[in-house]
């Protein structure tokens, strides 16, 4: 049985967390910055619809596809377009998702401390689980405010990363991108779009950990009780990973795509209240689903990389730790 510094080991989940964040946003990159652009482009015809409508043009239909948008950034430099800011996000990711994991498991490990009659309990790791075993509110909480507390840490980076992957600035380096913002935006700058990413990120994490748990939980049941359903936990991990990514993006969608706007043209949707109402009223309730399709592939697959390496990587880990022991 995993002992209670096995279960709650901070290293072993900080290495976990960032090797996993790294494979992830290496390999995902290219739909981040897909997403992105759809977003940007999306914004430019709306405003393009405003002056053709005051000046009694006709207006063509915009034809923004993941083919067609694919295309042109290629056609604009080469195929290593596609991972135009890779290094913000890997300043952002690695570290972020390190923290993200080690946070998540303290607190995991700290709800897992509770009184029951009377008694200290403290839950081990469950079967297939680097993380301890929880109720279903107990893991919505500590994913939500784990992630909430990890992104506003994180943001100036989500800002940078943002504006790297649209073409709406020029910037040449990371360093050049934060002094730009903080020189004509100030610290709020850096900031930006918080609003919408904390109302995205901490009820997404939330929903994730609990779609996770309980699809790694029932895939682990139906493995154990059924001769002709038998796999490894790493495609119970990989599964789980992939359904609680598309579910739990789905629900939380609306808050990304006006983030992405915030962070973008911080002066035309000011916060979460305004951008929303600005959004309902130019383009109905479908405007919250704009580039939902991308996002959801990219979360599902980037969900699924992480949450798998991270897991293999805590296991092996907690091994090599405990082979040097014995």
């Amino acid at each position: 049985m995993p002992s209670k510094q096995k279960a709650s080991d901070p290293v072993s989940h900080l290495l976990g967390g960032a090797v996993s964040g790294l494979c992830a946003c290496i390999f995902v990159q290219p739909l981040d910055l897909i997403k992105t652009r759809l977003q940007q482009q999306q914004q430019a015809h709306l405003a393009f619809i405003k002056q053709s409508g005051q000046a009694g043009l006709t207006i063509a239909p915009l034809e923004s596809t993941i083919w067609r948008t694919t295309h042109n950034i290629v056609k604009e430099g080469s195929v290593l377009s596609l991972w135009r800011g890779t290094v913000p996000t890997i300043v952002r990711n690695v570290p972020g998702a390190a923290m993200y994991f080690t946070v998540l498991n303290e607190a995991r490990t700290l709800m897992a401390r509770r009184k029951v009659n009377g008694l200290e309990r403290t839950d081990t790791l469950s079967g297939t689980s680097a993380l301890p075993k929880l109720s279903n509110t107990e893991n919505l909480i500590a994913g939500g405010a784990s992630r909430a507390t990890i992104g506003f840490v994180m943001m100036p980076a989500t800002v940078i990363k943002v504006r790297y992957e649209s073409n709406l600035y020029n910037y040449k380096s990371m360093s050049g991108a934060f002094s730009s913002i903080f020189r004509t935006e100030g610290l709020r700058g850096l900031w930006a779009g918080f609003g919408a990413t904390a109302m995205r990120d901490a009820p997404l994490a939330g929903l994730y950990v609990l779609f996770y748990e309980q699809s790694k939980a029932k895939l682990g049941a139906l493995n154990a009780s059924s001769s002709y359903f038998d796999v490894g936990a790493p495609t119970i991990h990989l599964v789980s990973g992939v359904a609680a990514g598309f579910l739990s993006t789905t629900l939380t969608h609306p808050f990304d795509m006006l983030k992405t706007r915030m962070q973008l043209k911080p002066a035309e949707y000011k916060n979460v209240f305004q951008g929303a109402r600005k959004v309902l009223m130019e383009e109905g309730a479908i405007g919250f689903l704009d580039g939902i399709l991308v996002r959801t592939i990219r979360k599902s697959i980037h969900s699924a990389i992480t949450w798998t390496v991270y897991e293999e990587v805590v296991r092996w880990h907690l091994a090599r730790k405990a082979d040097h022991l014995a």
